[in-house]
């Protein structure tokens, strides 16, 4: 039994490698149809023409009334063949339906057996007229070939009523020319058949892949929509528990600081030093764990502004020059650029990269020192920082390793592992936002260099009032130094404290203390608008945090620049108290209105830093 359609579709399956349902026979099936229709106006036309030259030579030999019957049916078939292509251009019918397939070649059969039948009738004529009406249909059915070869069914059902009738026709005269012309029919009837079949299988093929990689394609565009929606759900979730995380810590790490000013014993200083360190490596991880989600997410950004690399560079370092004297090690810095060096780019993820950098170099030497190497290249932009130790080196095996999130490499035999192991994933992504790389090169026993670069250009220096850059969060076990005493008329007189939490709005009372600011608390932001508009009354600054009941921070903020704008009132600064650090939040923030932005938790340090971008000697 000769292989049906269906079987050929299942072998070029297998062949393909691809899978075979009834979906994809029917949509195989469907283009097949497709491609044998759009063929059909421009196919009918040209055989009625032929049809037409044709009856015209053979009159008025078969006679009046069967020529006549002849003509009709071929027009009425072509018109039929037309309306049938014009249904289903417009979709009148189902075009997946079998009925609907069988109708269009059926239609195809009719019209191949009136052109059979006049063959049939020619080929019993003179041998002229046998020859002429002979050559005529085989270049009709080459011609027709052409465009019903997509499918084997279309082109036999065509082909086959009008070369299989008149072949026997031509056999059936008995001569020479009969005998030749009629085998030559049949061969040629071969060849259009064998030729159909590789085209449809062709075509089948290609439609098969086609539906196979659409059907992947709609695979990997619903998985990358279900890890996209994964990711936003994640990045939700981490940005909420690290706002829950942030709140009791910064009342942990400021009551804390407080009791480290009040407390003289030196064991009682010892501990709560440790209490504090402890938090302050908590709130690293905290901050890890949200660059990354950002960086998943698409939302890690960069800022631009003007600093002084040089200064920048040697701050972290003298931060780490102490960690390393306690150590034991010596830490040095080469740098061959001149001071000051302004260039633009984000200071505060430049520091961030050069305290894991240094903070990795100074916790695995145990000898020895550590070197950092501050350069340009040829590229005018770019900037190059090496940081070289004399510790105990990353295997071979660890290198391609220790940029992956949560992979750690312990770098000596027994020694523990810390940290989440982020800080390099985080350290990379810097670094390509910032136009550059990390490069490392390593031995056992040898040491470890780290090759940060960084797209940098020079820039003019920032204008003398310019806010300086939010500081990064102290790398652990690193107690910042307490902040010296600001200078007279720096800072705020009085200020107004929106912060429903008893615990934090302690800490910022006891650090305006310090700072010798006076101070009013209350506990909503309705109650902030109602000491903010008083007239003659006002503070000097309000800080207010986001989160707070009958009436949110922002809110708050807006009904106050209202009323500003209403009364004619000056702009009163606003600074929000936030336990989010995105930027989305710090953008909502200033949206509202507000002026600044303080992440918790904060140090007494960075809370004067803030309140002195808007003290009187900065009006």
């Amino acid at each position: 039994m000769a292989p049906t359609h269906d079987d050929d579709l299942a072998q070029l399956a297998r062949a393909l490698g691809v899978p075979l349902d009834a979906e994809r026979r029917e949509r195989v099936a469907e283009e097949q149809l497709r491609m044998v229709l759009s063929h059909t106006r421009a196919g009918t036309l040209v055989a009625t023409a032929f049809a037409l030259l044709m009856a015209l030579h053979l009159s008025p030999g078969p006679g009046p009334l069967a020529l006549g019957s002849w003509i009709g049916a071929k027009l009425a078939l072509a018109l039929t063949r037309v309306g049938l292509w014009k249904a289903r251009q417009r979709v009148v019918l189902p075009p997946d339906k079998p009925k609907w397939r069988r109708l269009i070649y059926g239609s195809l059969a009719l019209d191949g057996t009136v052109f059979g039948v006049a063959g049939f009738w020619a080929m019993g004529q003179a041998e002229p007229t046998a020859a002429l009406v002979a050559a005529t249909l085989a270049c009709i059915s080459c011609v027709a070939t052409f465009g019903l070869q997509v499918r084997l069914a279309a082109t036999a059902a065509y082909v086959a009523p009008i070369l299989v009738p008149t072949a026997l026709a031509l056999v059936l005269r008995g001569d020479d020319f009969g005998w030749v012309g009629g085998f030559g029919l049949l061969l040629l009837l071969g060849l259009t058949l064998v030729t159909a079949r590789g085209a449809q299988k062709r075509l089948a093929a290609n439609e098969l892949l086609k539906l196979h990689a659409q059907s992947l394609l709609a695979e990997r565009e619903a998985a990358l929509a279900l890890a996209q929606r994964q990711s936003a759900v994640k990045s939700q979730f981490v940005a909420k528990v690290s706002h829950e995380l942030r709140t009791p810590l910064h009342g942990i790490l400021g009551l804390t600081r407080l009791l480290l000013g009040q407390v003289r014993e030196p064991e009682q200083i010892s501990r709560v030093a440790l209490i504090e360190n402890s938090g302050t490596h908590l709130l690293a991880l905290i901050n890890d764990l949200l660059d990354v989600s950002r960086i998943e997410s698409g939302q890690f950004h960069m800022h631009n502004e003007a600093f002084d690399l040089v200064a920048e560079v040697e701050k972290v370092v003298q931060v780490f020059a102490v960690r390393a004297t306690d150590k034991g090690l010596t830490l040095g810095m080469d740098s061959a650029l001149p001071r000051p060096c302004w260039v633009r780019g984000d200071p505060a993820r430049l520091r961030q990269v050069l305290n894991n950098l240094l903070g990795n170099a100074v916790k695995f030497t145990q000898q020895g020192g550590i070197t950092l190497r501050l350069k340009r290249p040829g590229a005018k932009d770019m900037v190059v920082i090496e940081v070289q130790d004399s510790g105990v080196g990353i295997a071979e095996a660890d290198i391609g390793l220790i940029f992956q999130p949560f992979a750690q490499s312990a770098r000596a035999a027994g020694q523990p592992a810390e940290g989440a192991g982020l800080g390099l994933t985080i350290a990379r992504e810097i670094a390509n936002g910032m136009g550059g790389e990390i490069a490392v090169r390593s031995q056992l026993g040898r040491g470890t260099t780290f090759e940060f670069s960084a797209r940098l250009p020079p820039s003019a220096p920032a204008p003398a009032n310019a806010a300086p850059s939010a500081p990064p969060p102290p790398p652990p076990a690193v107690v910042p130094a307490p902040a010296g005493p600001p200078s007279p008329g720096a800072l705020p007189r009085q200020v107004l404290v929106a912060e429903d939490d008893d615990v934090n709005a302690m800490i910022v009372m006891a650090y305006l203390e310090a700072l010798g600011v006076a101070a009013r608390r209350v506990n909503n932001g309705l109650q902030a608008v109602e000491h903010a508009t008083v007239p003659g009354q006002r503070p000097d600054l309000v800080l207010m945090d986001c989160r707070m009941p009958t009436l949110d921070g922002m809110a708050a903020t807006r009904q106050i620049r209202q009323q500003e704008q209403q009364r004619g009132w000056p702009r009163l600064p606003v600074i929000a108290l936030t336990a989010t650090s995105a930027e989305v939040d710090r953008a909502t923030c200033l949206a509202a209105g507000m002026d600044d932005f303080v992440s918790k938790p904060f140090t007494r340090d960075e809370l004067m830093r803030a309140l002195a971008r808007f003290g009187p000697a900065a009006r």
